[in-house]
């Protein structure tokens, strides 16, 4: 009896030969690799030891116990330096992550936006002015769709976009002009009373052969005269004036455009808030009226007085949150005081 082997002291797995092998992961006791690999296939183990697993304090200072965490720091080490050996021979190139994401959170539109020199002062989000701009980059055509505010003579505000290669004409007439157009032909159309005659076919002398319909090449050519005529006379007289709003808030800075620039000619090296504000005027810079004045005439009066009219306007029913909108960085409240006296003295 005393030479009977004990259960404990036999393999988990077969139950007849004595232990050699402990389990690294769950500490299950076998004899052999069949054994081994029985026990990995039975109970889903990798047998591959777990570091973070809990230990008492009282098997943390045994030499088993600083094996298991030397040999960690070793596979750890081993790794990296694999790592980095993979990434000489393959001569992949790594950025810091910093930069990653620096480049990743920056939309591609801003970054061109800042590119052809114009500045763009950022509304507080809630306002709507914020919520309408639509200004992003098309990726196909390699340009800036920009979101404009076009406000006409008669007061008329209309928000569109169009893209920076257009001129300032045809951006007009594409989204203002269009527009007006059909209203001026439906009105009249309507003025026009009783029913059109029917045109009469006459027949030639020559062979008494009936005359032919216009065909549609030529209805089609003579649409687009109409139609580029219209557009001549829509702009005729017309003035374009971008909106400066680094101005005083009792003036209406305008810098006069010329009517074909594009939008990316007439934008570079200005300041817009959101998106640019384009004003449509039968006046010409010297017959401007107040509040409206042009940028050389704000100048003489002026001079180099700082902005202080970065804010955008609100719209109705919109509060202005204090904790979103903030002085610039280089506004001096000693200046602002004296630029204030000023316009009180005057």
């Amino acid at each position: 009896m005393s030479h009977e082997i004990l259960l404990t002291d036999l393999c988990a797995i077969c139950h007849v030969n004595a232990i050699k092998y402990t389990c690294p992961r769950c500490g299950i006791h076998t004899c052999s690799l069949p054994c081994v690999k029985k026990h990995k296939t039975w109970a889903q183990c990798s047998g591959i030891r777990n570091p973070a697993e809990y230990r008492k304090r009282a098997e943390l200072a045994t030499p088993s116990s600083i094996d298991k965490d030397f040999n960690f720091i070793t596979n750890v080490e081993r790794a990296i330096t694999k790592a980095d050996d993979d990434v000489l021979s393959r001569d992949i190139g790594l950025a810091p992550v910093r930069q990653l994401r620096r480049v990743d959170a920056r939309p591609k539109v801003e970054m061109e936006i800042e590119q052809r020199g114009v500045k763009v002062v950022k509304a507080p989000k809630r306002l709507s002015r914020a919520k309408q701009n639509k200004t992003h980059w098309v990726g196909q055509q390699k340009s800036v769709m920009w979101t404009v505010e076009w406000i006409c003579s008669d007061g008329e505000r209309i928000t569109g976009s169009a893209l920076e290669s257009r001129t300032l004409g045809e951006a007009y007439i594409n989204i203002v002009g269009k527009k007006k157009i059909k209203r001026k032909r439906r009105l009249s159309t309507h003025d026009q009373a009783g029913p059109q005659p029917q045109p009469k076919v006459a027949k030639q002398e020559a062979d008494g052969v009936l005359q032919t319909k216009p065909t549609k090449e030529n209805e089609a050519r003579k649409e687009l005269t109409t139609s580029s005529s219209a557009d001549e006379q829509l702009l005729n007289g017309m003035h374009f004036y971008l909106h400066n709003p680094q101005t005083s808030s009792k003036f209406k800075c305008l810098i006069p455009l010329p009517t074909g620039n594009t939008i990316r000619a007439a934008l570079e090296g200005q300041t817009v808030l959101e998106y640019p504000t384009v004003y449509v005027k039968n006046e010409s810079p010297e017959e401007l009226k107040d509040p409206f004045i042009s940028q050389d005439e704000y100048q003489k009066r002026h001079g180099d007085d700082i902005p202080i009219n970065l804010a955008p306007p609100l719209e109705d029913g919109e509060i202005e949150d204090p904790t979103e909108s903030s002085l610039p960085v280089d506004v001096i409240p000693e200046k602002v005081l004296e630029v204030l006296a000023q316009d009180l003295a005057a």
